[in-house]
């Protein structure tokens, strides 16, 4: 109350002043009609921005729930794949099935494959069924849920998965191309994912006529499409036809949909009308969403709108005439505190919360109402973000439980032997409490540690290792103290030195592994650069291509080599960014040199 003290104060200059008003208004009235002509310029050029404003808002909403529901589907689907990789590299029956030679063990594995790829298909998954095909026999093996969904009745034997296959395979070999990405199959309206898993083929597919979420965008009366760049039709909903279009869309419907990427256009659909045409590119295929709103979509949505503002244009008349103070402070000094906190909402910031200014019981419900409203926005983006930690967690802990128990039994034999001779007792209690530190170290839950703790886990895995190989490992460390502090995934370098050690290291030859820690800068970043060097043999050039693409090569993991790497490369992009490099090369006088770059990062304990 106290910004508004001076307006009770002085009560008597109050009636003082709207005599002087009086006055005002009768000099008001000689330019009056001129006013009011200047006045309704400005408000047809305010309502003209408006208007555009909406229109933009309108757009954007739909795009908005175009891009969650592409996000909520690219969820599910890389899930859905990364669940059909990893049982192609663990599933015993799957690599049994591609060596064995014994019909009966055969047809138990494929049943056996079938009943656990079955238990991910079910009739709330967007995937309809998963298949595996090998090609040294010839096998097809689908795994496909037949329940009624969608607009389907089942789902026939995927037979064109097969001949599609076969005729795209050149001496037992698919075409790159379809294994990029999700592609379209016309005569089966599904999407369909190919991969490349060791020396057989896995993917799924996913059935247009059953994805959830067209409803929502139905409801609004528009026409839901799936297109390519050029503007061809792969696959329309019923709303299509029920508006009127009886030709084939396949063949004659032919949208702008490159031209809608950026901004929505109007065109005329035959049979149908005018419709306003916006696209969206979808994140997991080549292909686009392309939503045709009607034309009076917006006098729709923003009917009350409209009448508002004639509502307000009366109001205004009547303002001019009649100067209302009780209106001025019921509704302007309310509005200004809405802004001011709206304002910051612009800025991304949500805590703020409106203090009503007056007593008045409108203008404490409005705010009350107000402030409601953004506890839930609030509520709602904290609940969709912690459903993407607990989706990218549960990625990152299902690639930490792949660290394999052989350092564990190697340092325990260490330390067995170690403690038959009593005189070695002080090294045999060193070498147990390193590994308790190193265990710890290794096995905890942490996703993110400082560098310099990697560093210190690191020497005790090289403290350990040189007990093990007296004599033969070598260690040289050379860092730059501004960067110590920066935020990694625990391991990052360790997997890198386990590796090295276990196909380089020789018993009684002198093996030598070099780490650098420095920083670099790059359009305007800081980034952190680890240098992991080895003095063995290094790799072959058909080696280092393959390394250096080694999440688009899964076949290095064949026969259980490079799992460490590959886990290294995965959990690099899913922690460090898209930023993140992680690069193979042989170093002139020593052997592989292992470089990886990402931004820099303060670690935060909290």
């Amino acid at each position: 109350m106290h910004n508004f003290g001076g307006l009770f104060h002085n009560s008597k200059g109050a009636f003082s002043v709207k005599k002087q008003k009086r006055s005002l208004l009768r000099r008001f009235d000689v330019l009056f009609f001129s006013t009011m002509l200047i006045f309704a310029v400005l408000l047809a050029a305010v309502t003209t921005i408006i208007d555009l404003r909406l229109r933009h808002f309108l757009y954007d909403s739909v795009r908005d729930s175009l891009r969650f529901y592409d996000n909520r589907l690219d969820v599910e689907l890389d899930q859905d794949i990364m669940f059909l990789i990893e049982s192609c590299s663990s599933d015993p029956d799957i690599i049994r099935l591609r060596t064995t030679a014994n019909r009966n063990e055969e047809v138990g594995c494929i049943v056996r494959i079938q009943n656990r790829l079955l238990s991910q298909v079910t009739t709330h998954s967007l995937i309809r069924g998963f298949y595996l095909y090998y090609p040294d026999k010839d096998v097809f093996l689908p795994a496909y849920s037949t329940a009624s969904t969608g607009t389907g009745n089942g789902y026939p034997y995927p037979s064109f998965i097969s001949e599609l296959i076969k005729s795209n395979m050149n001496k037992g070999v698919v075409d790159n191309n379809l294994l990029k990405n999700w592609f379209f199959i016309e005569e089966q309206d599904c999407l369909l994912r190919l991969l490349r898993v060791g020396g057989i083929y896995v993917g799924a597919w996913v059935d247009l006529n059953s994805l959830p979420g067209f409803e929502e965008f139905s409801g609004n009366e528009a026409i839901w499409l799936i297109t390519d760049d050029s503007g061809h039709v792969l696959y329309a909903d019923k709303a299509l036809a029920e508006e009127g279009y009886e030709k084939d869309y396949r063949k004659d419907l032919l949208l702008p949909v490159e031209e809608s990427l950026k901004n929505p256009l109007y065109a005329t659909i035959p049979d149908v009308g005018k419709k306003i045409v916006l696209s969206f590119r979808q994140s997991f295929s080549d292909y686009c969403y392309t939503i045709l709103l009607p034309q009076g979509q917006i006098l729709q949505a923003f009917s009350s709108f409209y009448i508002l503002l004639l509502l307000l244009v009366l109001w205004a008349v009547l303002f001019f005439i009649s100067y209302n103070y009780m209106g001025r402070r019921i509704i302007e000094i309310p509005v200004k505190s809405l802004m001011a906190v709206t304002e910051s909402i612009h800025s991304g910031n949500l805590d703020n919360r409106v203090t009503p200014p007056n007593d008045y019981e409108e203008t404490i419900q409005i705010t009350d109402a107000f402030n409601k409203l953004l506890s839930e926005i609030g509520d709602l983006r904290i609940s969709v973000y912690e459903e993407q930690l607990q989706a990218r967690e549960f990625e990152l802990k299902s690639l930490k439980n792949q660290v394999a128990p052989h350092f564990l039994i190697n340092c325990l034999n260490t330390v067995f032997m170690s403690a038959q001779d009593q005189s070695k007792l002080e090294v045999t209690n060193n070498i147990i409490s390193t590994l308790s530190s190193h265990l710890r170290y290794t096995l905890s839950d942490r996703n993110i540690v400082p560098l310099s703790e990697e560093l210190e886990y690191l020497e005790n895995y090289i403290f350990l290792t040189q007990n093990r190989f007296p004599d033969t490992l070598q260690f040289q460390k050379e860092t730059d103290p501004t960067v110590l502090d920066a935020e990694v995934f625990p391991m990052i370098l360790l997997t890198l030195t386990e590796n090295s050690i276990k196909t380089g290291l020789i018993m009684g030859e002198p093996f030598l592994i070099r780490i650098r820690v420095s920083q670099k800068h790059e359009n305007g970043k800081t980034f952190v650069v680890l240098e992991h060097t080895d003095s063995g043999v290094g790799l072959s050039e058909e080696k280092l291509q393959k390394y250096n693409n080694i999440l688009e090569q899964p076949d290095v993991t064949e026969k259980g080599t490079g799992i460490g790497l590959y886990n290294t490369a995965m959990r690099l992009r899913l922690i460090m960014g898209p930023e993140a490099e992680l690069k193979f090369a042989n170093a002139e006088g020593m052997g592989l040199c292992v470089t990886i770059s990402f931004p820099y990062k303060k670690y935060d304990e909290e």
